[in-house]
């Protein structure tokens, strides 16, 4: 197995990387950009980067995730000006660009996440809406509309989204202010808000946690991503509906999202609070790196 380092420094000044993805077999991360109009790789024993895709017309990119089994990339595609979004399917190994699915009208889709049948799980920032694709089929359309997940006006609602890994629920983590939804993944009739005790999950006012953003499974923990810090979610019930919320700051903040590397996690240093939302030059380099777990063990009961 390719040993992997701690730090990848990203070459762009511009790009503002928004989401990370890792493919285990080839060794490579996958790092999207909200300006640019490009997904990167990097080669993870070399640290090498090298284009996967370059669009033609200007872009947001977003989430994204790797289906190792299918060999298959799938990218969140955004034009704010609409405000417009969809999700777009690569093939891992060529590069080529499979499949675009429009979903959001009035919105932007955000971030992806995927079932054990490949099946993929979409985020709306602007409405209240979970959209799913089927790639198999061609299917794609709304998953679950719940006025809970309304994001208060001028500001972001859904971000993040994963499965759980029993497969049998979706998560949504939304920004302002902090929380998590939960939605069963057959039966998405009922949205409820997880109930989250000990550390504050949402903290108004701290710079650091700004809100959640990308939100990544390891085992059975969840790790969700702020601009200058990491939450973890130990779950106190079997359905996911209750947890306990550790936070530590991070080492360098700017975050945006997650990826898992061999059991460890790996953040992406994106500084799009900074240079989108205060209008402030970045502090350069854009980078992915480890955000040792370990942190968490020396944090308060």
């Amino acid at each position: 197995m390719t040993e992997t380092r701690d730090v990848y420094p990203l070459s762009s000044p511009i790009s503002l990387p928004e989401g990370v993805a890792f493919d285990a077999r080839t060794r490579r991360f996958f790092a999207t950009a909200l300006m640019g109009g490009q997904i990167m790789e990097i080669d993870a024993a070399s640290g090498d980067e090298r284009v996967f895709h370059t669009y033609a017309t200007p872009v947001q990119l977003s989430g994204a995730k790797v289906d190792e089994q299918r060999r298959r990339l799938w990218v969140c595609v955004s034009d704010i000006s609409g405000p417009v979004g969809g999700v777009d399917l690569f093939d891992l190994d060529s590069g080529a660009l499979l499949q675009h699915f429009d979903l959001a009208r009035g919105g932007i889709c955000n971030d992806v996440a995927l079932d054990a049948d490949g099946v993929a799980y979409v985020t709306d920032s602007f409405q209240p809406v979970i959209y799913r694709v089927d790639a198999r089929d061609g299917g794609a359309g709304e998953f679950v509309r719940d006025a809970q997940m309304a994001a208060p006006m001028g500001q972001f609602g859904l971000n993040g989204v994963v499965v759980t890994p029993d497969d049998r629920h979706v998560i949504g983590g939304f920004t302002s202010p902090s929380k998590l939804f939960i939605t069963s993944r057959t039966d998405p009739q009922g949205v409820r808000e997880i109930s989250l005790e000990g550390e504050p999950f949402a903290v108004p006012n701290d710079p650091h946690f700004t809100g959640a953003d990308g939100i990544v499974f390891i085992g059975e923990v969840l790790y969700v991503v702020n601009d200058g810090g990491v939450q973890q979610v130990t779950f106190t019930a079997k359905d996911y509906s209750a947890g306990r919320v550790k936070s530590v700051r991070a080492p360098e903040g700017g975050l945006t999202t997650a990826t898992v590397v061999d059991g460890e996690l790996y953040v992406i240093k994106a500084e799009v609070v900074r240079a989108m939302h205060m209008r402030m030059p970045p502090n350069l380099p854009f980078k992915i790196y480890r955000f040792a777990r370990s942190l968490f063990d020396t944090t308060a009961e």
